[in-house]
């Protein structure tokens, strides 16, 4: 056991006493939060300059003109400026082709020298045929492409009501069938905004990749230099391979968990200066929630310990990094994989696949972590039993399970591998020594 100690004192020791160590702690939340924050207040950040457009208008209506008029009802900020500046209308019939396409020539050259942002070619028979009308432009941006359907949907919408005879004002009918916006609302009442959940999902299971990623990187290295410089030999002769290995990967985990013991801190002190601090509420039921803080620090440590053994495997195995990148981008795969799932689990969260993803070990710490986010705000009391505390339970237990399983494995390959060098062992021989 004191042998055991020395070799886990000295691993901490090397990374605690680092500045980078310091300023690590700082500077990742800061990181993770801007990571956060940013892109959601650039998503609602309105444009403070008008921007400017075009119209070709095709039709035999007046509906460019109409469309114009229509976009009038978007402002900037001020509330009296104009969000979009249509410079002109250009008529352009179904006979004037040759003008038509001189027309499109130029607005394309002025969209090319950014002289107008858009313009919109409104179809002939645009209020029967939805698909000759379009939108050109080299922005892709999805709220003008949203209000600008809008708009056009209302004027095609008055011209079909006048020429389908229905005994009623066009305002009056288009009023009883205007589109509504669905408010959301969630179990506590005021629901927290899509933009706001989908970006603190991704700074938790950000800091948690890093972490995970950097230190278990940290312990591949160490074996592999201790390996190529004979220290190691050294080294067991004092210990036992399966110490070296758990000293190497707890001392190292220590470290892990100093830094968050370090966030979680701040996060109390956070949490009692909140009421200063003006923190939104939306992000407050998410950054004081105790299911996501309790999780997010259980499956930080596991999930830790089940790469770290990984990585120790690997290094046992390699003489050099450069060997080793083969196997890292396997487990450089499973740990980003939550990122590209992403977006179906946080709009099903529920769902029986996006249960049974996050149950799986290798993926339970970023994939179930994205769940505890997304579903434990929204929820008025907790069950160690049901829903998704007792399912996040049951996934930390399958992934201690897995972590012991897989230090069982990994300290059978240890042992073998890092006395071996020169050639790299081949899967019959680890195999070999697995089942020794």
């Amino acid at each position: 056991m004191s042998k055991f100690l020395v070799i886990f004192k000295r691993e901490y020791a090397q990374v605690v006493k680092k500045k980078s160590f310091i300023i690590g702690i700082v500077l990742t939340p800061l990181l993770m939060l801007a990571f956060s924050v940013v892109p959601t207040l650039l998503a609602t950040k309105k444009s403070s300059e008008t921007e400017l457009l075009a119209v070709i208008d095709r039709s035999n209506h007046e509906i460019g003109a109409d469309f114009s008029k229509a976009l009038e009802y978007y402002k900037l900020e001020d509330d009296s400026t104009a969000y979009y500046g249509v410079q002109s209308v250009f008529k352009a019939g179904t006979d004037e082709e040759e003008r038509y396409q001189i027309v499109y020539d130029s607005l394309v050259e002025c969209i090319n020298t950014q002289q107008i942002k858009y313009f919109v070619v409104i179809g002939d028979e645009a209020q029967n045929a939805d698909s000759v009308s379009f939108m050109v432009t080299n922005a892709d941006n999805f709220r003008a492409n949203r209000r600008f359907g809008t708009c056009l949907s209302a004027v095609l919408s008055g011209i079909r009501l006048e020429e389908s005879a229905v005994n009623l004002e066009v305002d009056s009918v288009l009023a009883l069938t205007r589109h509504i916006d669905l408010m959301q609302k969630d179990a506590k009442g005021d629901a927290i905004p899509f933009k706001v959940k989908y970006f603190s999902a991704l700074m938790f299971v950000g800091i948690m990749f890093g972490m995970i990623f950097g230190f278990g990187q940290l312990v591949m290295r160490s074996v592999i230099e201790e390996k190529n410089s004979r220290i190691m030999e050294v080294l067991v002769s004092s210990v036992s391979p399966f110490q070296l290995m758990l000293g190497k990967v707890l001392g190292l985990g220590a470290a892990t968990f100093t830094q968050v013991s370090v966030w979680f801190l701040l996060g109390v002190g956070l949490y009692f200066m909140k009421g200063s601090l003006e923190i939104d509420p939306s992000i407050d039921r998410i950054l004081f929630n105790p299911a996501i803080a309790v999780f997010f620090v259980l499956f930080l440590i596991s999930g830790y310990l089940l790469f770290s053994t990984m990585f120790a495997l690997i290094g046992s195995i390699c003489n050099t990094e450069k060997e080793a990148q083969n196997f890292i981008m396997p487990i450089t795969m499973v740990m980003i994989l939550p990122f590209m799932l992403g977006i179906y689990v946080i709009q099903n969260p529920n769902s029986a696949a996006s249960v049974v993803l996050s149950l799986i070990p290798f993926l339970t710490p970023t994939m179930m972590l994205m769940r505890v986010v997304f579903i434990a705000p929204t929820l008025s009391e907790y069950s160690l039993f049901s829903g998704i505390v007792g399912e996040a339970t049951l996934g930390f237990i399958l992934l201690c399970l897995s972590v012991l399983g897989l230090i069982w494995l990994t300290s059978k390959v240890f042992r073998v591998g890092i006395l071996m060098y020169g050639k790299r062992p081949t899967l019959p021989e680890i195999l070999k020594w697995v089942r020794q």
